[in-house]
């Protein structure tokens, strides 16, 4: 379930920067964070958000208002990993 967290920070931060973000950049950042995507729970990943995002995307040059990371931030920590998201729904509709 803590994957599907990770999935969505991926989506939810490509949106913001209106271009793709490396996974695999991403999963070593929160690794070097000392937390397992894997596993993450909503505190953690609001705490990566907050603390370690801002220096990752700096150091691959990006830029985000610190008011667009803290809406990030607190959407990833209420996203509920059990329940599908709108564009999943709409995904299954064409099934």
């Amino acid at each position: 379930m803590g994957r599907r967290r990770f999935d969505q920070l991926v989506l939810e931060l490509s949106v913001l920067l209106d271009q793709r973000v490396s996974r695999f950049a991403l999963w070593q950042a929160v690794h070097e964070a000392g937390q397992n995507p894997e596993d993450w729970s909503g505190p953690q990943a609001e705490r990566f958000c907050s603390v370690e995002l801002p220096r990752w995307l700096r150091r691959h040059g990006f830029a985000l208002p610190e008011s667009r990371l803290q809406k990030l931030a607190r959407r990833l920590a209420r996203f509920d990993p059990a329940r599908l998201t709108p564009e999943e729904h709409f995904a299954r509709l064409g099934d």
